[in-house]
């Protein structure tokens, strides 16, 4: 594909369930692989993970990155420190932001676009990335799309995963879900019509159902979770903000147990500026009851 949505994890995150889940989800993932262990890694846990990694990157369906501890000090020193104020404690978690921005240096042929989303495990997770990192700047806007959708078991055979994922069926599914969410969905909020915001939940219902048929077909265990995209709205988004309670009064409607759409403050590593909205992150909560 031209254009691909990559989750960034953390170099701790193979050993969650949050590494399954993100193939079924993302074109890609990026794996950070320690060039030598770090905290309690061991040499057996890196070189299995760089085989589980290879034979992933050779399906087309992550990215190792070559993960050096002195880097990621130098990126939180030189980059960080910058715009933000970094709390003096261990945060290799953090890492899933760094390789949010080394990206572009890994596209593989015939890929002009990449957008890397930073994956939590949890909502927890997502917010204890603020503790540690405090913006100096104001809480940034934030839309909230979180949907109930199967994804694989823990337990799942990667091997089954890659026969679903090669499956075209499955790939038009997936990326019309994730382009409703990431790109449908503000575009709609923008336009101040009522009209195109319910076409859009009636398009939502339709792309569910469907993305859940094709998962059907994966010969793996599958389980729900709630996974809430993040979208960031910058400044330039400003003259749609009054029509944000309008369209998540119009969507309330779409699949009420499934769906939920809302607003809220929370910080953001980053600024945005020249752009009017960007995934800020991926969230999985496994035993979120919707309150819209």
């Amino acid at each position: 594909m031209v254009n691909e949505f990559w989750g960034t994890l953390s170099i701790y995150d193979h050993r969650n369930p949050i590494f399954i889940k993100s193939l079924i989800l993302f074109d890609r993932i990026v794996i950070p692989i320690p060039d030598k262990p770090v905290g309690d890694q061991t040499n057996e846990e890196l070189d299995n993970l760089f085989a589980t990694a290879t034979y992933l990157q050779n399906n087309n369906a992550a990215v190792i990155y070559d993960w050096k501890q002195t880097d990621f000090n130098s990126w939180r020193n030189d980059i960080i420190r910058e715009a933000l104020t970094v709390k003096e404690r261990d945060s290799l978690y953090d890492s899933r932001l760094m390789l949010q921005t080394k990206v572009d240096n890994m596209k593989p042929k015939g890929v002009f676009e990449i957008t890397a989303i930073p994956v939590y495990g949890a909502r927890e997770n997502f917010l204890e990335a603020y503790s540690n990192i405090n913006p100096v700047t104001q809480e940034n806007l934030l839309l909230e799309i979180s949907q109930l959708i199967s994804v694989p078991e823990q337990k799942s055979s990667i091997e089954a995963i890659i026969e679903l994922r090669h499956k075209e069926s499955f790939q038009s599914a997936r990326i019309a879900l994730r382009d409703w969410q990431f790109q449908k969905i503000p575009e709609v909020i923008q336009e101040h019509s009522e009209k195109r915001i319910l076409l859009a939940k009636e398009e939502f219902e339709q792309m569910l159902k469907r993305y859940e048929e094709e998962i059907k077909k994966g010969k793996f265990g599958k389980t729900k979770i709630v996974v809430t995209s993040l979208l960031a709205l910058g400044s330039l988004f400003s003259a749609a903000i009054g029509q944000i309670p309008t369209a998540i009064a119009l969507m309330s409607g779409a699949a009420p147990q499934l769906f939920s759409l809302k607003e809220s403050m929370s910080p953001a590593w980053k600024d945005l500026r020249e752009k009017k909205f960007e995934p800020a992150g991926v969230i999985y909560e496994a035993n979120k009851i919707f309150n819209d």
